[in-house]
């Protein structure tokens, strides 16, 4: 992902996988689930960064917890 995408209140589902380097499935999972917050608007999904920024806070690996 490049500089600009992370200045992007709004993400796509490709800006998401690329940030997060991981697979199609498993975004689409985390977002279906709503684990990861997503807003459909028409026929695209969007995601917001702040969500994202949430969520990975939510799931920091803490050693001995």
């Amino acid at each position: 992902m490049g500089p600009e995408a992370l200045q992007k209140e709004w993400l796509t589902t490709d800006d998401l996988i690329r940030w997060l380097g991981i697979g199609r499935t498993l975004a689409y999972q985390l977002l279906m689930t709503g684990e990861i917050p997503s807003y459909k608007i028409g026929r695209v999904r969007r995601i917001r960064r702040q969500d994202v920024e949430m969520w990975l806070e939510g799931n920091r690996f803490r050693p001995g917890a």
